[in-house]
């Protein structure tokens, strides 16, 4: 087990310093690795006579759009229960790293928050527990849908429990499409190329679409644009299969974006966030946090459909199925935390409908309990069924179960970055792309 967690640590380490992560600029947090450090010190220690210390680790607490609402989910759980939460954040390219490191040592930690590539990751080090031992399948079943339970189900084991599940889909700004002569989104690839022309002929100032072309998310945008296009990285039976006519096509594609002025290079997510809240972009690939940016930038929950809404990805033939990729946080607890039990609870405050609407109306977050997705304001929300029309046809990364996920990315990204630059032939590219895929 030594062993493995020590694999895992230096791989994600490595990757780390490579700066494949896709963290956003803007959420890098308010205090850093080493700050924290002393900060746990007392993170085992008993919050008071007869209550606990939870010791509660992720990200979203670190982001300014979050930081709020994370207070308040802890103080609704200490009020309730007696006990005391500690969090402990790093920014998100730095969890799962961290997450290792703790388990390694020894140190406390009882709950953590997880996205999908990082739970596997934590997942394939052995260290997480079975909710269905703690919470039981009863309550697991009776509370969430399957599909939800499937994303943090290996073997059976339900080492992730949901807390937000959506996918990334494309975001567009209405006010910019309206300005350019355009009512409704475009559903072709075809419309989309013309009204990605009419936003450059609108103000040639505008970035029409801010795909992102480097660090991970490049290769997470890429994914669903190469479905799209009738290609796939792998087959099902795990053999490279990128070196296809389809992905070629892709690959061309996303050059004519770039030869037309539609895209950009050195666009990454939180740059495209950025620009996006500025109003100098129309389109970006995003999960439901979009809103947290723009609320966080002055605009009303109720106003953020008006400059930020979700859309189905243009199909390449009318009648294909949209594509995005599954998009979702989880929480994890750990074999050798000493209060599961109060972890669960905590757990359970964290999905409850009080809490659940907070963060939902505040941020954003899709609520994952049948409970919330009965709710009016759940049901009626605009903003959110952009993003569940997505989620109905959403697929899972196909690097999503892969412990190497980070390595395959960066040679997507690598190779589409030559060809984006003209250094290859898109030919070539994807050549270059199955020859050192099959090289892992």
């Amino acid at each position: 087990m030594k062993k493995l967690l020590a694999l895992l640590l230096a791989a994600v380490l490595c990757l780390s310093l490579a700066a494949c992560a896709s963290t956003p600029k803007d959420t890098t947090p308010a205090n850093t690795t080493k700050d924290n450090a002393a900060d746990d010190s007392n993170a085992s220690e008993p919050a008071a006579e007869g209550g606990k210390n939870i010791v509660w680790a992720g990200w979203s607490g670190e982001e300014e759009a979050s930081k709020d609402i994370f207070q308040r989910m802890m103080k609704t759980y200490e009020d309730a229960s007696g006990n005391t939460v500690t969090w402990v954040g790093w920014t998100w390219a730095d969890t799962a790293q961290q997450l290792l490191i703790r388990t390694q040592g020894g140190e406390q930690l009882d709950l953590a928050q997880a996205d999908i590539g990082i739970f596997n990751t934590i997942a394939a080090a052995g260290v997480l527990a079975d909710w269905n031992e703690i919470l039981g399948e009863d309550y697991l079943k009776e509370n969430f849908e399957q599909s939800a339970l499937d994303v943090g189900n290996i073997d059976g084991k339900q080492l992730g429990l949901p807390w937000s599940m959506a996918s990334i889909t494309m975001v567009y700004n209405p006010e910019i499409l309206a300005a350019a002569g355009w009512d409704k989104v475009p559903t072709t690839i075809e419309e989309f190329e013309q009204c990605m022309a009419d936003i450059k002929a609108y103000n040639p100032e505008i970035i029409p679409y801010a795909v992102s072309t480097k660090d991970a998310t490049c290769a997470g945008d890429f994914m669903p644009w190469l479905w799209t296009f009738g290609g796939a990285i792998f087959n099902d039976d795990g053999t490279v299969a990128i070196d296809s006519d389809a992905a070629v096509k892709c690959v061309e594609w996303y050059q004519k974006l770039m030869n037309e002025g539609y895209i950009a290079m050195d666009t990454g997510r939180g740059e495209a966030r950025q620009m996006f809240a500025q109003g100098q972009v129309a389109f970006y690939d995003d999960a439901v946090v979009a809103k947290g940016q723009a609320v966080n930038n002055g605009v009303a929950p109720e106003d953020v459909v008006k400059v930020c809404s979700a859309m189905s990805r243009p199909v390449l033939n009318a009648g294909d199925q949209p594509q995005s990729t599954m998009w979702g946080h989880m929480l994890v607890t750990f074999q050798n935390s000493e209060y599961q039990q109060e972890a669960a609870d905590l757990a359970k405050t964290l999905v409850s409908d009080e809490v659940a609407t907070d963060y939902f109306e505040n941020n954003g977050m899709p609520p994952v309990t049948k409970s919330m997705a009965e709710k009016d304001e759940v049901k009626n929300d605009a903003y959110l069924n952009g993003f569940l029309q997505a989620t109905s046809t959403a697929r899972l990364e196909e690097t999503a179960r892969m412990t190497n996920a980070s390595e395959i990315k960066t040679i997507i990204t690598e190779e589409l970055q030559y060809a984006l630059l003209g250094q290859k032939t898109a030919e070539q590219a994807v050549a270059d792309m199955a020859a050192r895929l099959n090289a892992l």
